[in-house]
């Protein structure tokens, strides 16, 4: 393994002996060679370490940490961030997949724009059964399955402004996971901190329940790089099952999940104001949808809400109607660009 890979996969794992197989493969399985891959494996008491010690001992470019205690997710990513030797780096989830030329076609991105600190990719999704029993269906990444739809609606390739990539990922147009980026590793480390504990008004610990840290963490690289290119075609798996925590999540209290994203947005654009002129745009744009989110929060809880001006609230649904590709489905990088010009200073 090279001392100084230029590209760092780094999987976080707790207990996912089901997947963990096919994902670490699909990472072995880079066109692309200068690599390496850092798993780190917190309290697993499944089979999980057994098999990334296999894969280890077989492939050089394998490093395995190990830990008795549970940190949480966000503390997992961190230990992998600051173990990486990479220039560029991403975090592959352990149920997900990264298809051959996901670290060619992003890494080749960041080498022809110098200046960019991410550049992205849009993504597949599937479902794989929950029953523990019954296998995970085995991907097929050198020819994807027709069947699989996409994580994001298709969307071209595009060299776009910070600000419109954050407004896409407010606007359901670029995915909000970490893993459908490459990023320049330096660039990742003076923003990761701020990102594990959010401020809010609400009570939530976002070091543990991870909702929302990843808009923040998108958008604010996106807003310090100027610009960025998002690839359109897909080149990561993202697999769940229906009962998954996120999936749970949303069926106990879809509006807390949705606030909580929202108040990420919100908090992390107002910290990142002095990045862009338009970002007075942006962050009125979350705070109307946080009053949006707030009030059935506040009622389906039984809560006083801390965040209920119904104009505001109205506002936000005005904006999801005309300009969230859920509702638009002509929303893309060229509509976000002309809402700011429209809209913005």
């Amino acid at each position: 393994m090279s001392a100084n890979p230029k590209v760092s996969l780094l999987i976080p794992t707790h207990n996912n002996a089901r997947t963990i197989a096919e994902t670490i493969e699909s990472c072995i399985n880079q066109t692309f060679r200068d690599i390496e891959i850092v798993i780190y494996d917190e309290e697993s008491k499944d089979a999980t370490r057994d098999i990334i010690n296999g894969f280890a001992a077989r492939d050089s470019r394998i490093r395995v940490i190990t830990s008795e205690t549970n940190s949480g997710p966000l503390m997992a990513w961190r230990k992998l961030l600051y173990e990486a030797r990479g220039k560029y780096m991403t975090w592959v989830w352990s149920d997900d997949l990264i298809l051959p030329r996901f670290a060619e076609v992003l890494a080749g991105v960041l080498d022809q724009n110098p200046t960019h600190l991410l550049s992205g990719c849009n993504a597949y999704r599937y479902y794989y059964p929950t029953d523990p029993n019954i296998p995970v269906p085995k991907a097929n990444l050198e020819k994807p399955d027709p069947s699989w739809e996409l994580l994001n609606a298709s969307y071209p390739t595009a060299k776009i402004k910070g600000d419109a990539y954050a407004l896409g990922i407010f606007s359901k147009i670029y995915p909000v996971t970490q893993m459908c980026n490459l990023y320049r590793i330096e660039a990742v480390k003076q923003v990761f901190d701020s990102q594990i504990h959010i401020e809010n008004p609400f009570g939530w610990d976002y070091s543990r329940a991870a909702y929302g840290n990843d808009v923040q963490f998108l958008s604010e690289l996106g807003l310090r790089s100027g610009e960025l290119v998002q690839v359109g075609d897909p080149l990561v798996v993202a697999r769940s099952t229906p009962t998954s925590m996120t999936e749970r999540l949303i069926k106990k209290d879809r509006w807390q999940y949705w606030l909580q994203y929202t108040w990420s947005f919100y908090q992390g654009w107002s910290r990142c104001r002095n990045l862009s002129p338009r970002m007075d745009t942006l962050i009125n744009l979350a705070l109307d949808r946080v009053h949006f989110c707030n009030l059935p929060y506040a009622m389906k809880n039984r809560l006083w809400p801390k965040h209920a001006n119904p104009f505001r609230a109205f506002k936000a649904f005005w904006f999801i109607l005309r300009h969230d590709r859920h509702f638009k489905k002509d929303a893309g990088p060229d509509s976000m660009e002309a809402y700011l010009a429209g809209t913005g200073k």
